[in-house]
């Protein structure tokens, strides 16, 4: 099996669990009566509500670097440019990445 097919499975999978992921989200935010720092505190605060959504941001990331990174290899395949913007895109998805677990555990301090 060639890594193309390896990333054309993994799409394939993960929009399934992004999806599954991203409604039990939402329902869960929407038992949230109000929206204060307390009570986004003990939603995330609860382990089973931490883990899921870190595993939704993980997946979506991951989902979403496989097709910007095609991207990228499709319209500038060959050119000087193509490592440069390569290089930039790793790098800002390496600062969401870490913004976003250093957003999810400041929650847990």
């Amino acid at each position: 099996m060639t890594f193309e097919t390896v990333k054309w499975i993994y799409q394939r999978i993960s929009t399934i669990l992004i999806f599954v992921l991203f409604v039990w989200l939402l329902y869960n935010i929407n038992k949230i009566n109000t929206y204060n720092y307390e009570s986004i505190y003990f939603f995330f605060n609860n382990s089973k509500n931490l883990f899921f959504f870190i595993i939704l941001i993980v997946l979506s990331l991951f989902h979403s670097s496989i097709e910007v990174f095609h991207s990228i290899h499709d319209y500038f395949h060959d050119t000087k440019n193509q490592n440069k913007i390569t290089n930039l895109t790793k790098i800002l998805y390496v600062i969401i990445f870490l913004s976003i677990m250093i957003f999810i555990f400041k929650f847990q301090l």
